[in-house]
C-alpha cells in the first residue's frame, strides 16, 4: 500500500502518522517509543527508495541519543535494553555506520551490572530478563566468518551468568515461559553452553507451556 507501513500489532498505518507519532512521543524505547518507530522508517526508505524518510529516521535517532539517561530502566521494550539493540541492529543492517562497541559501552556496563547485582525479578522480554538475554545475543558476534572482538567475548562471558540466574529464577517464576524458550532454542541451535541450555529446555518442555510452544514451533530437542 503506498504511503502506508505494517506495524506488527497495528496494521497498515499511514506513513505520516507514523513520523507524527514519532516526533510526538516522549518514550525512547524500542517497542512503544521513539526507536522503534526509527527502525520502521529506515526499513520503509530502503525498501520504497524513498529517501526522505531515511532523513525523518535519522533525526530521531539523534533524539534517541542526545536524550539516553543511563539510569532509565535496563528493560526491553521501553529502556536500554531495547534502544542498545535497536542500535546494534540498525548498524549491522547497514542503515547507519558506527562502531558498536563503543557506543553502546555504556549500556554494556549498565547490562554487566545488572547481571552481577541480580535485582530482576520479572522474566518476559519487555519488563524482564529475557530482554537483557536478547540484547547480549544481540550483541555478540557469531561466527559466520566475522571475527570476535574482546568486547563480544566479554558478553559471552556473561550470557553464561544470565544463563546460570535465569536458572535460578526459572524455579519459581512461571511467566513469561514463551520468552524463554524462545531464547534458549535461539542459543541451543548457535551450540552455546549447549549442556546446560539443553537441561533448561528439557525440563520446561515437560510443562504444559512448553509443550504447547514445541507443538506451535514443530521442533524436539
Amino acid at each position: 500500500m503506498q504511503n502506508q507501513i505494517f506495524i506488527s500489532g497495528q496494521g497498515y498505518l499511514p506513513i505520516e502518522d507514523l513520523i507524527q507519532a514519532g516526533r510526538s512521543m516522549s518514550c525512547l524505547g524500542l517497542i512503544n517509543g521513539k526507536m522503534g518507530i526509527t527502525i520502521a522508517l529506515f526499513r520503509y526508505a530502503r525498501l520504497s527508495g524513498e529517501l526522505a524518510y531515511e532523513e525523518v529516521a535519522s533525526e530521531l535517532l539523534d533524539e534517541v541519543c542526545e536524550r539516553l539517561d543511563y539510569s532509565m530502566p535496563v528493560s526491553f521494550g521501553d529502556g536500554l535494553c531495547g534502544i542498545g539493540w535497536g542500535i546494534e541492529y540498525l548498524i549491522r543492517q547497514k542503515y547507519i555506520e558506527g562502531d558498536a562497541d563503543l557506543i553502546l559501552e555504556e549500556i554494556d556496563r549498565v547490562v554487566i551490572a545488572m547481571i552481577h547485582l541480580r535485582r530482576i525479578t520479572k522474566i518476559d522480554l519487555e519488563e524482564g530478563l529475557c530482554g537483557i538475554g536478547k540484547y547480549l545475543i544481540g550483541r555478540i558476534h557469531w561466527g559466520n566468518g566475522v571475527k570476535d572482538t574482546y568486547c563480544s567475548a566479554k558478553l559471552k562471558e556473561y550470557l553464561i551468568y544470565w544463563v546460570d540466574w535465569l536458572d535460578e529464577l526459572l524455579l519459581y517464576k512461571e511467566e513469561g515461559i514463551k520468552d524463554v524458550l524462545d531464547l534458549l532454542s535461539e542459543l541451543y541451535d548457535l551450540g552455546f553452553y549447549k549442556v546446560k541450555v539443553r537441561s533448561i529446555l528439557k525440563r520446561l518442555i515437560s510443562e504444559p507451556q512448553g509443550v504447547n510452544w514445541m507443538i506451535n514451533k514443530n521442533i524436539c530437542f
